[in-house]
């Protein structure tokens, strides 16, 4: 990272979270690499050789920007490393990144056999979050490989949407809406993670009612160029038309495990659905209440839209 190179505060940030774990020990004036198999001790800045250093297993990141990465190899030859990576212990005298990754990159391309580094304990959950938030604040990850990464801290590690909110700094209601970005075919996911769909398009396409009009939408995006607010009125355009004065026909009424098990899955279709928590309180005669949680006020236009199925402003 250059000097002029300031990351932006996320969260805690990821200095704090790295300093959760103890402060480093100081390095020696005259660090020299120590052998593979040699156990460094917790929280100490030391030379490692890049061969031991192992690839963090909760990288968020599936590419690296080429020129991005020649611009820090040109820096580190110029100024040196100016922040030293971070790693846990292995096994075996080896160690798993913990951040830094694309330092180490630029570090191994300019064929360096060894690399500062600060040696502190994490779990697996500190290593995600931490990997996630260090990406955040460098370079911008892709839509979907951020989708990605807040889907394992919930998924993996048990974490609630606002739990993840909180470890990276942002609304819930953003992680809610990058976690929707999961549901689209993968053939869109692929065009987000390209670039050749904006975040924007991508939200716009969830509202469309099934996968081939969203894969159609998104085809049309490509090869015509159309905004989001042209996919937004495709989306509006496509929803069905209540026919007047004809009062849907009821659905017969379920009783006892059945019934448990079809609210279950009604909840669970809005929750996903929705991206927030829903309740359904059934009262007898088949009549009831649907309840949606809402975390902001952002979170609240949020709902409202996708109920309406259009932008508030076309309300």
């Amino acid at each position: 990272m250059t000097p002029a190179e300031k990351p932006r505060r996320l969260g805690r940030g990821l200095e704090a979270l790295i300093a959760a774990a103890g402060p480093p020990a100081t390095a020696p004036a005259a660090a020299t690499p120590p052998a593979a198999a040699e156990v460094a001790p917790p929280n100490a800045l030391r030379e490692l050789p890049i061969a031991a250093i192992q690839p963090n297993p909760y990288q968020p990141r599936r590419s690296f920007n080429p020129e991005e990465l020649h611009e820090l190899e040109q820096s580190l030859r110029t100024s040196g490393l100016l922040q030293p990576i971070t790693v846990r212990q292995g096994a075996e005298g080896t160690y798993q990144l913990v951040a830094g990754e694309r330092r180490l990159r630029a570090a191994t391309r300019l064929g360096w056999s060894a690399i500062p580094a600060i040696v502190k304990e994490f779990d697996d959950r500190d290593m995600l979050v931490l990997a996630m938030v260090e990406n955040l604040q460098r370079a911008d990850l892709n839509p979907i490989d951020e989708a990605l990464g807040y889907e394992r801290l919930t998924r993996d590690f048990g974490h609630t949407q606002q739990q993840v909110a909180d470890a990276v700094g942002k609304d819930r209601s953003t992680v809610a809406n990058f976690l929707r970005l999961l549901t689209l075919p993968e053939g869109i996911r692929k065009l987000v993670r390209d670039g050749q769909l904006t975040l924007g398009h991508a939200r716009a396409l969830l509202a469309l009612p099934n996968e081939r009009a969203m894969i159609e939408a998104a085809r049309r995006v490509v090869d015509e160029g159309l905004s989001v607010r042209q996919v937004e009125r495709l989306a509006h355009d496509a929803r069905p038309a209540a026919t007047p004065g004809k009062p849907a026909t009821p659905a017969a009424p379920r009783s006892g495990a059945a019934q448990d098990a079809e609210l279950r899955r009604l909840t669970e279709l809005l929750r996903r659905r929705l991206q927030t928590d829903v309740r359904i309180d059934l009262q007898p005669g088949s009549k009831g209440a649907v309840m949606l949680s809402f975390y902001s006020a952002d979170d609240l236009h949020r709902l409202v839209e996708l109920v309406l199925g259009t932008p508030l402003d076309d309300a």
